[in-house]
Order: structure tokens, then C-alpha cells, then sequence
């Protein structure tokens, strides 16, 4: 008994806010896009996919971008998905304060706070 992973990370938008969702977590970012159950689609949002990992965007009628919680997203090559990010004039906030990781924080559309890692390799794993 126990938790044994964690299966996704809801974070809330404004509704009508489909096609951002899209073009920043689909298009910019190279999450796969997965279909929503049925019974869930009338409720708007949308669902994304990197590898075993999910990110949900949920319709909050109420919205407020979540500016301090936030999914720690891991990545590979992140200088170049700074420099990606910057150039499609997205804010990227650099951080050196934890160790042996090279990492940002960035927004999405709607101002929710995302972090983004890439583990740097011991010298020993070298």
C-alpha cells in the first residue's frame, strides 16, 4: 500500500483557452496531445503527454494563474529550449540555486508558474 508515482499535474486555465494550451504545450514545448474521455470533453480543457507523464489543463470558471505551485517539468537539451522559449518572447527566469541541476522558470499562457530541470552529469558519471 502506498503511493507509487504520480499520473498528472492539473493546472487551471481560463475558459476558451483551448488553442493557447495548444500552441504552447503542443507546438512550443513538443507535448503529445492525448484525447480526453468523452464524458470529460464538455467540461473544455486539455490533456498533454511526455512519456508516462501528464498535464491536464482544467477550465476554472473562477481562474487565478497559480504563481507560487508549480510542476517541475524535466527536459533534455534546456539551453535550447530557453532560447526557444525567449525567442517566442516568453519570459525565462534562470535559477543556479539547486544543485547539479541547470534549470528555469517560465510561464505558460495564462501565468501559471512552470519549472523546467536538466540534471548536470557528475563528473564521476562523465
Amino acid at each position: 500500500m502506498g503511493v507509487v508515482g504520480v499520473d498528472h499535474v492539473q493546472l487551471a486555465m481560463p475558459a476558451g483557452g483551448e488553442g493557447e494550451a495548444r500552441a504552447f504545450y503542443n507546438t512550443l514545448l513538443g507535448l503529445e496531445e492525448l484525447d480526453k474521455p468523452e464524458i470529460l470533453k464538455a467540461r473544455g480543457g486539455v490533456w498533454f503527454a511526455a512519456g508516462i507523464n501528464q498535464i491536464h489543463l482544467g477550465v476554472e470558471a473562477d481562474f487565478n494563474p497559480a504563481k507560487k505551485a508549480h510542476p517541475g517539468l524535466l527536459v533534455r537539451d534546456i539551453m535550447i529550449l530557453g532560447k526557444k522559449l525567449s525567442e517566442a518572447g516568453i519570459q525565462v527566469d534562470w535559477d543556479e540555486n539547486l544543485p547539479h541541476y541547470r534549470r528555469f522558470y517560465s510561464e505558460d499562457p495564462f501565468g501559471n508558474r512552470l519549472e523546467f530541470l536538466e540534471p548536470i552529469p557528475l563528473a564521476d558519471d562523465a
